[in-house]
This record gives C-alpha cells, sequence and structure tokens, in this order.
C-alpha cells in the first residue's frame, strides 16, 4: 500500500509542493486526496531530496494543506486500451465523456510510449522539397531591389 502524505507545503496554480517524501521518482503519478473524500490526479514534476513539485491535473480548490493527504503511486500514468475505445470521446486523463459505459482494458500501456532511437531511422534517399530555397530566392529579390 503506498505511504501517504500530510505534507503539502504549498500550493500555487496548477503545482504543488509535497516535503519529506521518500522514494519518489521523476514522472511519478499520485493522488490527492481531499477532507472530503475526493480524489484528485498529480504527476511529479521534480524532485529535490525530500522535496517533490507535482503538477495538479485538475483544480487546485478545496485542497487544504493541513487536511489533505498525498499518495505517490510508484508508475507513471498508464491508459488502460480496448477496440472498445474505438468511436468513444475520452478527458485528458482517459475517462469516458460521452456518456457511454467505461471501458473495461485489455492492455494497460503508458503514455509516454518507448522513447525513439535516432539511430535506427531511415535515412532519406531522395530529395525532399521543403520550399525554403524558394521563399529565400523570393527574399533576396526583394532586397536587392533596395540596393
Amino acid at each position: 500500500m503506498p505511504k501517504e502524505y500530510r505534507t503539502i507545503q504549498e500550493v500555487a496554480g496548477p503545482l504543488m509542493l509535497v516535503r519529506g517524501v521518500e522514494g519518489v521518482t521523476y514522472d511519478e503519478l499520485g493522488e490527492i486526496e481531499l477532507a472530503s473524500g475526493e480524489t484528485r490526479r498529480c504527476k511529479v514534476l521534480e524532485v529535490n531530496g525530500s522535496d517533490v513539485l507535482v503538477q495538479l491535473f485538475e483544480s487546485a480548490t478545496g485542497i487544504n494543506l493541513s487536511n489533505s493527504k498525498v499518495r505517490f503511486l510508484g508508475r507513471s500514468m498508464e491508459l488502460g486500451v480496448s477496440e472498445d475505445m474505438l468511436g468513444r470521446v475520452f478527458d485528458g486523463l482517459g475517462r469516458p465523456i460521452d456518456d457511454g459505459p467505461e471501458i473495461l482494458p485489455d492492455a494497460r500501456m503508458d503514455i509516454n510510449g518507448l522513447p525513439m532511437n535516432p539511430a535506427a531511422r531511415c535515412y532519406p534517399e531522395e530529395f525532399i522539397q521543403t520550399g525554403e530555397f524558394c521563399d529565400l530566392e523570393r527574399i533576396f529579390s526583394i532586397l536587392l531591389q533596395f540596393c
């Protein structure tokens, strides 16, 4: 079970500072539980010793520094995926907002994906027309009129 912290130091707009945490890493997902029992999501932006700066995914309204608690989940943000998602509408956290049923995921995938390997990409073998030369040629012809 994740450890809960009641050490929220400051909330400024979409950012929140939590002090005295252990074992929390960059990009880790967290949950903020308000005194009312409502839960909101956040993500770790920076770790500085035992202090972490998190980005709130939802409004900061109602977060009481002394009564709210934070849990870090030990994973980055994931999205449950399924063919049932086709044609549906979701919010930024992957929750359905089209009044349809909840999605029963076939798999969970990290939203960050895998890092690109630039050495593995295919090198272009044919000329790629970008249009930049034509624009530069026009600019130079206009400038030369004033000389």
